[in-house]
């Protein structure tokens, strides 16, 4: 049984069917990835993980627990967070009050400060800017606090969408550099990424979807010598 299962997952905006039948597994401690062309489903997808839309059908489970009709914010709190698109950081508070943000739900305060004190490690910039306000730092900042803010969570699966969107090729690499970290530290994560190159490189397994439809799997590096993937994703 997989950590994370998604099983023939259908979801709608009125009239247009998004998701057509996703199904995909997460298991514990991997790093799975989702490519695909912008409109292919991929952040659907996430926003149904995260009960931020709801499936006209199929299933979402968690550790062998159905997550359908769960509010997001528990299921946040069974250990399913996400880095949305965009950062989305609380831009008007400091970088302190944003990892505070993280771990609101939680109510252990010395597992707490120890994770603080693990991602300060983690992001070194971070403690040197934690009484700055969040919109003024730069975009890779804004990233790794949004990835703080969620490992403040103690996730046990993070998902992420996009996060080198936007960033210069030294910050992307820094970027998948964490990615690595955190999956070492025992975190499993669904990765949606652009830099497909990059993705499949770290991935342990891929899945590539067209038009609200997974068309292939299989480990990341393997599909890195697929031709169809090299020819739309690789150049």
């Amino acid at each position: 049984m997989a950590l994370l299962e998604i099983d023939g997952l259908r979801v709608s905006y009125d009239s247009v069917e998004a998701l057509k039948g996703v199904s995909l597994d997460v298991e514990s401690r991997q790093i799975v990835t989702l490519i695909g062309a912008n409109g292919a489903g991929k952040t659907t997808t996430l926003r149904a993980i995260s009960g931020l839309v709801r499936p006209r059908s199929g299933d979402i489970r968690f550790d062998g627990e159905s997550l359908a009709g769960v509010a997001p914010h528990a299921i946040a709190a069974r250990g399913v967070l996400q880095v949305p698109e965009g950062r989305r950081i609380f831009a008007r508070l400091t970088v302190a009050e944003n990892l505070a943000m993280g771990a609101f739900p939680r109510r252990d305060v010395r597992g707490i400060a120890a994770d603080r004190e693990r991602l300060l490690e983690l992001f070194p910039r971070l403690r040197e800017r934690l009484s700055q306000v969040a919109g003024t730092l730069s975009g890779g900042e804004q990233q790794m606090l949004a990835t703080a803010r969620g490992l403040m969570g103690r996730p046990r699966v993070l998902l992420m969408d996009e996060p080198s969107m936007g960033l210069s090729p030294l910050m992307v690499d820094s970027v998948f550099e964490t990615i690595r970290t955190i999956n070492e530290q025992g975190v499993a994560i669904l990765l949606i990424e652009q830099n497909a190159l990059m993705a499949l490189d770290c991935a342990d397994y891929a899945y590539v979807m067209e038009g609200g439809r997974i068309v292939l799997s299989g480990p990341g590096r393997a599909l890195l010598g697929d031709e169809k993937v090299q020819h739309a994703y690789l150049g």
